[in-house]
């Protein structure tokens, strides 16, 4: 492959790279989350965006680590190499009133993970994506307990979400779709009554988008991640953050970096194969003594386009 290209691949990735950093940061503000809350958590169903936005602890919103490495490591970027050569990764992680157990006397919070994964089926690691919310619900859970809080009675545990936004390479089977992923009771032998906040401890959800914008989820995510200010605004008003109108400005001009540097690969990508095919058939055509075949398709491109045909060759 040429350095060209390869520049180009590399410079497609790294707009690449800062277009998902700058989509995770816009959704580490509450209005662009809330709507996403009201409809896949139980809890906000019957809430409005606006209630929800005042739910949502805001000092709480961070970066957690969600690898094999120590969660007291505090001041790393968004991903590096660990000693085990695992990468650490960090979730967007924040705490929301439960409005359903929540009174005048006690704030009762969610513990939310939320996870924009553009790749639904990565390559490297290889993992299902459920396993992998999972394990994050998981962790999520044990840092409620022990040297990262003052939190040491089990009894005190709070009730996490794992919420994944998956974008591309979805099968079609699966696209447009949201499922949730729950702890359940299910008595074997005789019959328990036991409150359902006891044990009902963890959920992973799992919105994978495609392009039916039927349902509220699709139309309003479409709408965040193509920037459309209109479309959003038919679920949540963020005219006065000015934050978020700054990151929709960051993406838009990303998108459009990258949408030129793979269309500039791409020109480029047909040309080289163009030439290879050229190459493949003047070599055919002189191995088969065609001499004036070859200058005759080298010259012309109609007579080219059935000599590409006569041999089962194709641009």
């Amino acid at each position: 492959m040429e350095r060209n290209t390869l520049l180009s691949i590399e410079a497609a990735d790294a707009a690449g790279s800062k277009y998902d950093a700058a989509c995770k940061q816009l959704f580490q503000n509450r209005e662009i989350v809330a709507p996403v809350l009201k409809e896949v958590v139980p809890e906000y169903k019957d809430s409005t965006v606006e209630e929800i936005i005042q739910y949502i602890d805001a000092d709480s919103i961070r970066d957690n680590p969600v690898d094999d490495v120590s969660a007291r490591i505090a001041q790393l970027p968004t991903e590096m190499e660990s000693v085990s050569d695992k990468l650490i990764r960090y979730d967007t992680h924040f705490k929301a009133v439960n409005p359903h157990l929540t009174s005048e006397h006690i704030c009762i919070h969610l513990h939310i993970d939320l996870e924009v994964q553009n790749d639904y089926k990565p390559t490297n690691p290889k993992y299902p994506i459920v396993k992998r919310g999972i394990y994050y619900a998981a962790r999520e859970i044990s840092y409620q307990l022990g040297i990262l809080s003052e939190i040491s009675n089990y009894a005190d545990i709070e009730k996490v979400y794992s919420i994944w936004i998956c974008n591309e390479n979805i099968p079609v089977k699966l696209q447009n779709t949201v499922t949730m992923y729950s702890i359940k009771k299910s008595d074997v032998i005789g019959k328990t009554d036991e409150p359902e906040e006891d044990y009902d401890l963890m959920s992973i959800i799992i919105i994978r988008r495609g392009n039916d914008e039927a349902q509220p989820i699709f139309e309003y995510l479409s709408g965040v991640f193509e920037c459309d200010k209109m479309k959003i605004a038919k679920y949540v008003d963020i005219s006065k953050n000015d934050s978020i109108m700054r990151g929709m400005a960051n993406m838009v001009g990303l998108g459009e970096s990258i949408a030129k540097k793979n269309r500039e690969q791409g020109v480029r990508e047909g040309r080289e194969q163009g030439v290879l095919i050229m190459g493949n058939l003047i070599s055919k055509l002189l191995a088969d003594g065609r001499t004036e075949d070859a200058k005759r398709a080298a010259e012309d491109e109609g007579v080219r386009e059935k000599l590409l045909a006569e041999y089962g060759l194709h641009d």
